[in-house]
C-alpha cells in the first residue's frame, strides 16, 4: 500500500484540482438541488368519491359501492379494499401491496373503474380519484381569497389568479376549493301550477323539450356549403321563461313566466363550505413537481399574491396564506443546522485538544467535504434537500471524521516515534489503509439493507441510508486520497516526543507517556488487566446484560410489557386539527356556523399560540388523510405560527403533544358550555397533524363478518373490557365508526293507482325526486360554460322569494298536481304513501364484509403502546371468540405500521450483520474472528436499552434504525484493534503482551472517534440550540448505544480475543498430540 500513498503525494496538483473541483460542483449543487419538507412519497393508498346526490346510504352501496368494489375484486396487486357508503356519496379505499407499480395499478383502477361508468344510476356524479402522496397531504403552500363578497366573485378571482400562479416554474397543479357548484334554478310557483292547471312534470318536460340543440350536418349548394343546426341552447333568463308549456282552455299560451318564482343563476345545496379565521373563503392549493424548489415556488407564489392583493384593493378582499410548507423547512434547516454547527465546533475543539490545531482542521475539512460529495450524488440520483436528509448529515457528521481521524492519529503516532513527516505519512497511511477501507464498507453495508423496508415507512426513511452511503463514500474518499497530501503539505512537522533509548522508543505506550490520554491510559490498563485475569466470569456478565437488553425491547415490541415505551415514531407538528360531528339531519349551514364560532375562540389564544384556523364544513379528515363526508362533519386546521414566534404555555414549545392534551380539554370545555342548544352540541376530536408518513391512529380494531349486528356486539364487548381494564384512562376518544341513525322521510308509490291512471310507478318516483331534488332539463350555457339548468319546486326560504311561497315541509309536496284529470286534477297525495323511517347514514365494508372499527389516540406521557393494546385485545378475544363465529380482528393504523417496519427492519438488522461478516471475514481469513469483531453490535445493545430506561425516551422506528446502524459504526473499533493484535501476534509477541500492545496502540483513536462521533449527535439529542422531536430519539439511541460499544470492545474483544485464540490452540494441540501418540 505504501506505494499508492507514496504517488499521489507526489501528484499534488492533480489531488488539489480534483479537491478544489468537486468543492465548486458541491457548492452549485447546495444551491441549485430542490428543497421540500419531505420528500415525494407514494404511499400506494388511492381514494374513489362519488357523489349520488339525495340517495340513501344503502342505495349507494347497493349502486356504487359494490359495483366500483366487484369492478375491482380481480385486479391483481391489491392488499385491501375499504369503503364507506353516505347518504349522498361513496368512497372506497384501495391499498396496493408494498413496493408494486403504484402508478400503474393506479391507472389501471381507473381504467377500471370509467369502464362501469354507465352502470351508474343516471343521477350519479363522475368519479374523483385521490392518489395519496405527500403531495397531497403536504403541498408547498395554500393561498386564501377570503372576504364578505359573493361566492361567484370570489371564484372570479381565484380564476384569475390561478392564471398568474400557472405560469410559476416547478408547478405541477394549481387547484381551486371552496367554490360553489352553480346552476340556473327554475323555481315553480306550486299554488301558480294549481291555478293553470298544469303539472310539475309538464313545466320540466317542456323545458327540457325546448332546450335541445341538434348538429345537423352540412348542406351543400351550387356555389356555397352551409353548416347546419336544429334547435337551442338557452342562454339568457328569457330564453326559459319564454318557454311555452301548453294553451290553457281560452287558447292562450301558458309559458314559464307565469308558472314561478324565479328563474335565476344560482347554487347547488355546498358539499362543503370553506373559511378562513372565521371568514367565507376560497382556497387555492399548490402542489409542486418532484423537481420543483419549494422555497423558490413559494417566493414567486407570494410575489404574485402581494401584487393581486394591491390590484384588488377596492374589491374588498384580503389574502391569507396558509399551510406554508416553508415555515416547516425553515423550522428544520434552522434546528437541524444548529445542531450540524455545534456538533463540528465541539469535534474540532477535541481534536484540537488531543492533537492539535493543524490536525483538528484537517479532520474538520473532511465533514464539509463528505457532505458536498455526498449533494453531488443526491443531484445526480435527483434527491432533494429536505428535513431527513439533513437528519442524515447530523447523525453522520461525527462519524464520516472517523476516517480521517484514524489516519491523522497513526500519521501522529509515527511522527511521535521520530519519523520524518513523508516516511510517518507513508507509513502511517498505508497501514491503516485496509482497515479504514473495511470499517467504512461494514458502515455502508449496515445501512444498505434498510432499503428493504417495505411501504410508506421504507420509502420515507430510504433518504437515510441514501445519504449516509453517499456521505461515507466522500468521506473515504476524502480520506484515502486527498488528505494524506493535506497531512503532507500542511501537517504540524514539529511533534514533541522523547528522546528515550531504541527500546525506549519502541515501547508500546511511548505515546500516551504524557498528555490527557497519560491518566486515562493507566486507569484503562488496570481494569482491562482485571478483566483478562477474569475473562469467564467478565464474558457471562456482558452477555446476562445483552439478553435482559433484548429481552425488555422484545416484551415492549410484542405489547407482553410494557418496560420501555413503544411509538412508531415521535409526535411533533406545525398543525392540529379539530373534527366536529353534529347530531345527523344538521343542515352543513349550521355546522358552519359551529366551526366559526370554534374558530373565534381559538383565535382568541393570541398570534403566539395561532398562526391561522382554516375551516371546513361539510366533511373532516382523519389521522389517515380518509375524507369523511356529510352536512354534519366538519374541521378545523389550526397552524402554529413559525418557531422564532410561538410561546406556548407552561413552556410547552419542547412538548408540542402536552399542548394538545391542553388545547383539547380547551376547547372541548369551551363547546361544552356554548353549545347548548338542541342540534348544536358537537362531539368533538382533537389531534396533531403528525409531520410523519401518515401512521393512522394510535389503536385501530377492524371487526369484520358476515353480520353487521354481530360485529357490533364484539365491538361493545372490546370496549367494555378496554374501559373495565387500568388503561381506559390512557385511551382519548375511544369509539367505533358504527353508524348514527337518521329520520329520513320514505315515498312509496301506490301501485294500484299507479296503474289505474296509466303512470309506471318508475316515473312517479322521479316526479317525487326531481320536484324536491330539482329536475334536470339540459343545460344552460353561461359565456363558455355549460351549467346544468334544474326545474325545482320554490321553497319558502329561498334567497329570493319575497312572497314566500312555496314548500315549506316535505309534506307539501303532496299538494301538487300529477295529472290533470277530466274528472279532477290527480295529486302526488293520491299515487303516494308518506311514512317516516330511521336508517342508518353509513354503511362500512372491508374486503366485501361488512365491518367495525374501533379507534383510539394514547395519550402523550403514557407508558401505554399500540402493541401492549393489540397484545391484551387479541387475549381477550380468544376468551370470546367462540360465541361470534366468522368474526376476525385486524389491526390497522398504529399496530400495522409498527408490526411492518419493525419486521422489515429486523430483516435489514440480520442481512447486514450477515454482509459485515462477510467483509470481515474476507479481511481476517477466518471464521471466529469477525463474530468476535461483531460481538460490538451486541454490546450496542446493551447501551441502547440502558439510555432509554436511563433517559425516560421512548423506542421509535428511528431508533430501531440506529441500532442497524451502529451494526456498521460499532464494529469499526473492534474491527481496528483485532487487526493490531494479529499483526503483534505475527511479529513474535506472547498473547498477553500482543492484546495489551494492541489495546495501547488503538485507545486513543478508537476513543476519539466515539467522543467525537457523541459529540456531533449530542446537540441534537439534548437540543442544543433547539430539540428535533422528531429526530432526538434517534440520536440519543445512537450516542448511548456507541458509548457502550466503545467501553465494552475496549474490555470485552480483548477478553474474546484471549479465549478464542487460547481455545484454538488448546484444539490444535490436542490434534497435534492424538497425531504423534498415533505415531
Amino acid at each position: 500500500m505504501k506505494f499508492i500513498v507514496d504517488y499521489f503525494l507526489k501528484k499534488a496538483v492533480f489531488v488539489n484540482s480534483i479537491f478544489i473541483l468537486m468543492t465548486i460542483t458541491g457548492i452549485y449543487c447546495l444551491f441549485s438541488s430542490p428543497v421540500e419538507n419531505l420528500p415525494p412519497i407514494d404511499t400506494g393508498m388511492v381514494y374513489i368519491t362519488t357523489y349520488f346526490y339525495g340517495a340513501s346510504a344503502e342505495d349507494v352501496e347497493n349502486l356504487v359501492t359494490e359495483r366500483i368494489e366487484n369492478s375491482l375484486s380481480s385486479m391483481q396487486n391489491i392488499e385491501f379494499i375499504s369503503s364507506e357508503s353516505f347518504r349522498n356519496y361513496s368512497t372506497v379505499g384501495v391499498k396496493f401491496i408494498d413496493d408494486t407499480d403504484y402508478r400503474r395499478l393506479f391507472d389501471e383502477l381507473r381504467f377500471r373503474i370509467l369502464n362501469i361508468q354507465n352502470d351508474f344510476p343516471p343521477e350519479v356524479e363522475d368519479p374523483s380519484f385521490n392518489f395519496i402522496d405527500t403531495h397531497y397531504f403536504a403541498p408547498v403552500i395554500r393561498v386564501n381569497i377570503i372576504g364578505d363578497i359573493p361566492k361567484e366573485s370570489q371564484k372570479l378571482l381565484a380564476d384569475e389568479l390561478k392564471s398568474q400562479l400557472d405560469v410559476i416554474p416547478g408547478l405541477r397543479e394549481v387547484k381551486i376549493y371552496g367554490d360553489f357548484k352553480r346552476e340556473f334554478h327554475v323555481s315553480v310557483d306550486p299554488n301558480k301550477l294549481r291555478q293553470n292547471g298544469v303539472t310539475f312534470h309538464q313545466v320540466a318536460e317542456a323545458v327540457n323539450s325546448a332546450n335541445t340543440k341538434i348538429p345537423t350536418g352540412r348542406f351543400k349548394g351550387q356555389f356555397f356549403q352551409y353548416m347546419l343546426d336544429a334547435g337551442k341552447k338557452f342562454s339568457t333568463q328569457e330564453d326559459v321563461l319564454n318557454v311555452v308549456v301548453r294553451r290553457d282552455g281560452d287558447g292562450n299560451f301558458i309559458r314559464v313566466r307565469d308558472l314561478v318564482t324565479t328563474a335565476r343563476l344560482g347554487n347547488r345545496i355546498p358539499y362543503t363550505i370553506n373559511t378562513v379565521n372565521g371568514k367565507s373563503s376560497i382556497s387555492l392549493i399548490i402542489k409542486k413537481e418532484d423537481s420543483g424548489n419549494a422555497v423558490k415556488i413559494a417566493e414567486h407564489v407570494k410575489d404574485v399574491c402581494a401584487k393581486f392583493a394591491i390590484a384588488h384593493e377596492k374589491d374588498g378582499i384580503e389574502i391569507v396564506l396558509t399551510h406554508d410548507s416553508t415555515v416547516e423547512i425553515f423550522d428544520a434547516i434552522n434546528t437541524l443546522n444548529g445542531n450540524l454547527i455545534m456538533g463540528m465546533v465541539l469535534v474540532v475543539i477535541i481534536l484540537w485538544i488531543t492533537m492539535g490545531f493543524r490536525n483538528a482542521m484537517l479532520s474538520a475539512i473532511g465533514i464539509p467535504f463528505a457532505f458536498l460529495c455526498a449533494l453531488i450524488i443526491m443531484r445526480v440520483t435527483h434527491l432533494s434537500i429536505n428535513s431527513i436528509s439533513l437528519f442524515s448529515f447530523v447523525l453522520i457528521s461525527g462519524i464520516i471524521v472517523d476516517d480521517a481521524i484514524i489516519i491523522i492519529e497513526n500519521v501522529y503516532r509515527h511522527q511521535q516515534m521520530g519519523k520524518p513527516i513523508r516516511d510517518a505519512v507513508v507509513d502511517g497511511v498505508s497501514e491503516v489503509m485496509i482497515p479504514v477501507i473495511s470499517s467504512a464498507m461494514t458502515t455502508i453495508f449496515a445501512f444498505i439493507p434498510m432499503f428493504i423496508m417495505t411501504g410508506v415507512t421504507g420509502e420515507f426513511f430510504s433518504v437515510v441510508p441514501k445519504t449516509v452511503c453517499f456521505a461515507l463514500l466522500g468521506s473515504l474518499f476524502e480520506a484515502l486520497l486527498i488528505l494524506p497530501l493535506h497531512i503532507y503539505e500542511w501537517g504540524p512537522r514539529s511533534i514533541s516526543h522523547s528522546n528515550h533509548s531504541k527500546e525506549t522508543a519502541e515501547d508500546h505506550a511511548h505515546h500516551l507517556t504524557s498528555g490527557i490520554f497519560a491518566p486515562v491510559w493507566r486507569f484503562y490498563e488496570g481494569l482491562l488487566t482485571l478483566f483478562l485475569n477474569n475473562k469467564k466470569k467478565m464474558l457471562l456478565f456482558t452477555l446476562a446484560a445483552f439478553i435482559i437488553s433484548v429481552g425488555v425491547i422484545a416484551v415492549s415490541i410484542t405489547g407482553m410489557m410494557s418496560l420501555v415505551k413503544i411509538k412508531f415514531f415521535p409526535d411533533n407538528m406545525m398543525r392540529y386539527r379539530v373534527t366536529v360531528e353534529l347530531p345527523t339531519g344538521t343542515s352543513i349551514e349550521t355546522t358552519d356556523e359551529v366551526l366559526r364560532e370554534l374558530a373565534d375562540f381559538i383565535l382568541s389564544f393570541g398570534d403566539r399560540e395561532v398562526d391561522s384556523a382554516s375551516g371546513n364544513a361539510g366533511y373532516y379528515e382523519d389521522e389517515e388523510y380518509q375524507w369523511h363526508q356529510a352536512h354534519n362533519y366538519g374541521q378545523l386546521i389550526v397552524s402554529l405560527p413559525p418557531k422564532k414566534r410561538m410561546e406556548l404555555p407552561e413552556g410547552m414549545n419542547k412538548e408540542p403533544m402536552r399542548y394538545i392534551e391542553y388545547v383539547r380539554k380547551k376547547i372541548k370545555g369551551f363547546a361544552e358550555s356554548h353549545f347548548t342548544e338542541e342540534g348544536r352540541i358537537p362531539f368533538i376530536r382533537v389531534f396533531a397533524e403528525s409531520t410523519s408518513p401518515a401512521k393512522g391512529k394510535d389503536v385501530n380494531i377492524r371487526i369484520s363478518g358476515d353480520s353487521l349486528e354481530q360485529n357490533l356486539i364484539v365491538s361493545d364487548e372490546i370496549q367494555a373490557f378496554l374501559k373495565q381494564e387500568n388503561i381506559s384512562g390512557d385511551l382519548v376518544d375511544l369509539v367505533d365508526n358504527r353508524s348514527p341513525v337518521q329520520k329520513v322521510i320514505k315515498y312509496t308509490p301506490k301501485q294500484e293507482k299507479a296503474f289505474e291512471y296509466g303512470l309506471p310507478p318508475g316515473s312517479i318516483t322521479a316526479i317525487v325526486a326531481g320536484a324536491l331534488n330539482g329536475w334536470r332539463a339540459g343545460s344552460f350555457q353561461v359565456f363558455d360554460q355549460e351549467i346544468p339548468l334544474m326545474v325545482r319546486l320554490a321553497r319558502t326560504d329561498d334567497p329570493v322569494n319575497p312572497r314566500k311561497v312555496g314548500l315549506s315541509d316535505p309534506r307539501d309536496i303532496l299538494d301538487i298536481p300529477v295529472i290533470e284529470h277530466s274528472m279532477a286534477a290527480v295529486y302526488l297525495r293520491d299515487l303516494v304513501d308518506m311514512r317516516y323511517a330511521n336508517e342508518p347514514v353509513l354503511r362500512s365494508r372491508f374486503n366485501g364484509k361488512p365491518a367495525v372499527t374501533i379507534t383510539a389516540n394514547i395519550k402523550e406521557k403514557s407508558k401505554l403502546s399500540a402493541g401492549r393494546v393489540r397484545y391484551m385485545v387479541s387475549r381477550y378475544f380468544e376468551t370470546i371468540s367462540d360465541k361470534y363465529p366468522g368474526a376476525t380482528l385486524s389491526y390497522s393504523g398504529m399496530f400495522e405500521t409498527t408490526s411492518k417496519a419493525y419486521n422489515s427492519l429486523m430483516y435489514a438488522f440480520v442481512l447486514a450483520l450477515l454482509a459485515i461478516y462477510l467483509i470481515l471475514a474476507a479481511q481476517f481469513d477466518d471464521y471466529i474472528q469477525p463474530v468476535i469483531v461483531i460481538s460490538a453490535v451486541f454490546f450496542s445493545v446493551i447501551g441502547v436499552v440502558a439510555g432509554l430506561v436511563i433517559t425516560r425516551s421512548t423506542f421509535t422506528i428511528g431508533s430501531f434504525m440506529s441500532v442497524v446502524g451502529l451494526a456498521g459504526v460499532a464494529v469499526n473499533d473492534s474491527l481496528l484493534l483485532l487487526d493490531f493484535m494479529n499483526v503483534r501476534r505475527k511479529g513474535g509477541k506472547d498473547m498477553r503482551t500482543a492484546v495489551i500492545e494492541a489495546c495501547s496502540a488503538r485507545m486513543r483513536p478508537i476513543l476519539l472517534t466515539t467522543v467525537t462521533t457523541v459529540l456531533g449527535l449530542l446537540p441534537m439529542a439534548i437540543g442544543i440550540p433547539r430539540k428535533s422531536i422528531e429526530w432526538s430519539p434517534m440520536a440519543t439511541t445512537f450516542a448511548t448505544g456507541l458509548i457502550s460499544a466503545t467501553v465494552l470492545t475496549l474490555l470485552i474483544v480483548p477478553v474474546e480475543y484471549e479465549i478464542v485464540v487460547k481455545t484454538n490452540m488448546a484444539i490444535k494441540n490436542y490434534f497435534s498430540n492424538r497425531k504423534r501418540r498415533r505415531k
